[in-house]
């Protein structure tokens, strides 16, 4: 695919991760190449955006972390030709992390100007969209005590998980995949379209984004006193190897639940309804990074 500088357009969120938006234009001004960039200011400016302008464009570089991507993915669907590229500066970034991308600049615009394309999978979860890990259950729980905090960062993350581990309650889980049924109480239930949530945190280990299938991850209740060894498998990439861990895959599937959350790439969601699952192959076009 030919894309040249004008072709590409940055959006950047100022309210989002570490890296504040002069520093990002600074290094998009000295790169060399003339490229258009927006601050976006609330979520109406972000989606106004792709209604005005984004005709103009090949690529949308999302400044920001996985909930920013996550808000993207409507209007990629709408737009089939655009591509995503991510210049990572979240809290988590999972999906930045698993595809490659850095927050080094020079080396995106460098990989974007190669014009080499990379399609992956989304899930479309009721109407709504999830590109890297979607749950209920605990994740979801840990993920609203997260968004009603002041702060960001690693850091917080952790304090919400420890305070989530004394809070929570298991979810009953009905789960449809074609004819079979399974049911039970479950920590959390995590679709996972790629390995992890963010941090390196590695939720399904063998999750590919490009295979046409989810990992569905149940998580069995364990006793608080092995929170810290399943943590170290988490960020070790062995959690599978842990008894309280059931792994399936699945292209389609429904989830009933007493749950009151769920959550789509960390955004948190009122879970009103059924969760009817679908997989869409390769239908987001991902800038390849080298």
């Amino acid at each position: 695919m030919q894309i040249e500088a004008r072709d590409i357009l940055f959006i950047i969120n100022p309210n989002s991760g570490k890296q504040k938006p002069d520093t990002i234009i600074k290094q998009i001004k000295n790169s060399g190449h003339d490229i258009d960039y927006v601050l976006t200011q609330s979520l109406q400016e972000f989606n106004d955006l792709f209604i005005d302008k984004i005709k103009n464009y090949k690529v949308v570089v999302i400044c920001g972390g996985d909930g920013s991507v996550n808000c993207t993915l409507k209007h990629l669907v709408a737009h089939e030709e655009l591509v995503l590229a991510v210049l990572p500066n979240g809290s988590g970034n999972g999906f930045a992390r698993e595809l490659g991308f850095t927050n080094n600049v020079e080396h995106l615009i460098c990989n974007m100007l190669k014009g080499e394309i990379r399609e992956v999978d989304i899930a479309k979860v009721n109407n709504d969209y999830s590109i890297n890990v979607a749950g209920l259950g605990f994740d979801s729980h840990v993920a609203s005590l997260f968004d009603g905090s002041k702060f960001r960062g690693l850091k917080k993350y952790i304090y919400c998980t420890l305070k989530g581990l004394f809070s929570y309650k298991p979810i009953e889980v009905e789960l449809f995949l074609g004819q079979i049924k399974l049911t039970g109480n479950f920590w959390g239930i995590y679709l996972a379209n790629t390995r992890q949530f963010g941090n390196n945190a590695i939720i399904a280990p063998e999750a590919k984004y490009d295979d046409g299938l989810l990992e569905v991850v149940l998580m069995k209740k364990y006793p608080l006193i092995l929170s810290p060894i399943l943590v170290y498998k988490m960020f070790t990439g062995k959690l599978k190897n842990s008894k309280y861990m059931t792994y399936l895959r699945a292209s389609e599937l429904t989830i009933k639940s007493n749950s009151k959350t769920y959550h789509l790439d960390g955004e948190p969601m009122a879970m009103t309804k059924d969760l009817n699952i679908s997989l869409l192959k390769r239908r987001i076009k991902v800038v390849k990074m080298n």
